[in-house]
């Protein structure tokens, strides 16, 4: 019996993902199309600022799964722009207020992150139903060879 409790136990553990955070929460940051940028000290000049990219349309002050342009640092509304001669890749400019802004360094790709922990959650999930199939055809091929000789022994 207690091996079946903890075989169920191990099955249960695997449908909760260990969600790690990749990015550290308490380092200011900015989402910007599934790429996170690590918000510095370093003022942009007015004269480096390139186009539009966008603005924060959320303000996640805790850890957890977020989509689209988001920051745990700045409100919702601020925008962003690129910066001249720098790639977007690269590096990003975010209003720190007042008009003045600072840059943004990529960091990594969020969308490959673990910080949803989704993606994860579902190999698992995949991998799980697998097993449970597997353990279910176990159980079936038992059951119908222990019947099988069952019967086989009460016809003599």
């Amino acid at each position: 019996m207690s091996r079946k409790l903890l075989l169920l136990l191990g099955a249960l553990l695997l449908l909760f993902p260990s969600i790690g955070a990749a990015a550290d929460w308490k380092t200011p940051f900015v989402v910007y199309y599934d790429n996170l940028y690590k918000i510095t000290d370093e003022s942009v000049p007015v004269d480096r600022l390139g186009m539009k990219l966008g603005k924060i349309a959320t303000y996640a002050d805790t850890e957890g799964a977020y989509k689209g342009n988001f920051s745990n640092a700045l409100p919702k509304g601020t925008e962003f722009k690129g910066i001249l001669g720098i790639d977007v890749q690269d590096a990003i400019a975010v209003d720190s207020g007042s008009g003045s802004y600072v840059k943004a360094v990529y960091q990594e790709s969020y969308a490959d992150s673990k910080l949803s922990g989704t993606r994860e959650a579902l190999e698992r999930l995949d991998w799980l139903w697998s097993l449970l199939i597997a353990a279910a055809a176990v159980a079936a091929g038992a059951i119908w060879w222990r019947k099988s000789r069952r019967g086989a022994g009460q016809g003599r």
